[in-house]
């Protein structure tokens, strides 16, 4: 897995295919794709296109929680499902396995207490959910398995069932939410769970961009305030995803590996409070556990 990936949200098929035709001519390694981005015909074309080999490509795709589109709307058939939804991104990317597939959130029913317990009567979605994961990366079909937007609740219903643990929880993360947002960045190194971000740039305004922290911060090293900001992830050891369809973009955003943050400079960003932002839009602040 890369520390940085190529994102593809909200491209048609022909956008995504240029753009990871790009991303992988520059050097990028990783793509982040989802079932639900409805343009995986397009990455797998670029995929098979590129001339690169199969093994120094890193792919990365989901596939929706329960009740989260039409292809999961009845909770009671949720693990056929997903096992359908499992084979569906091999057929649209062209590929007989993927590096890395997650659940893109926890089941759509838990969304109004913004929890996973049982309380909710999620719990057995998520179970039946990881349980169609386990089988698909004991085919052989992904070499990884994870998730993405998930809560503490969500971890606690299916530790004591599943027999693969989650590679990675892809949730928001950047400056100004701080080095635990939410306490579950801690909880991941506990577990040996790779907090990976989306996100990096904050969600709706430009302060990670043109802010005047990031880009004072920026000049020290020939770097913009989305490089700038971009770098504080890699240094708190947490790989990214990013999407831009601009081949000089791409190159800027491979350039943060060459120089790194000045200690009081990580400092300052470690103690941003702005812009806010949430792990996931699927969970509460503090939330009550009950499995």
């Amino acid at each position: 897995m890369s520390m940085i990936a190529a994102g593809v949200f909200q491209y048609n098929v022909s956008q995504a295919y240029s753009s990871v035709s790009a991303a992988l001519k520059v050097g990028f390694a990783q793509i982040d794709t989802a079932l639900d981005y409805h343009n995986q015909e397009g990455v797998g074309k670029a995929i098979k296109d590129s001339g690169v080999p199969r093994d120094q490509i890193f792919v990365e795709t989901k596939v929706p929680g329960c009740g989260m589109d039409k292809t999961t709307w009845n909770p009671f058939t949720c693990y056929t499902d997903t096992k359908k939804n499992l084979e569906m991104d091999l057929q649209l990317l062209g590929l007989p396995f993927v590096d890395l597939v997650i659940i893109h959130f926890p089941p759509s029913i838990t969304f109004p207490v913004r929890s996973c317990s049982n309380l909710t009567g999620s719990c057995e979605m998520i179970r039946s959910q990881w349980k169609a994961m386990e089988e698909f990366y004991k085919a052989g079909k992904a070499r990884a398995i994870g998730v993405s937007n998930y809560c503490v609740s969500s971890w606690e219903c299916i530790k004591e069932t599943q027999t693969v643990m989650p590679a990675i929880n892809q949730i928001e993360y950047h400056v100004g939410m701080g080095l635990d947002p939410q306490g579950l960045k801690s909880y991941h190194d506990a577990h040996g769970i790779v907090t990976q971000a989306y996100s990096p740039l904050g969600n709706g305004d430009s302060t990670l961009i043109t802010g005047d922290m990031v880009t004072n911060i920026g000049k020290a090293h020939n770097w913009s305030g989305a490089q700038t900001s971009m770098r504080w992830l890699i240094e708190n050891g947490v790989p990214l995803t990013t999407k831009t369809t601009k081949q000089s973009h791409m190159e800027e955003d491979l350039a943060i590996f060459a120089d790194a943050l000045a200690d009081e400079e990580k400092s300052q960003l470690d103690a941003a409070t702005q812009p806010a932002g949430k792990p996931s839009w699927a969970c509460s602040s503090a939330e009550e556990v009950v499995v």
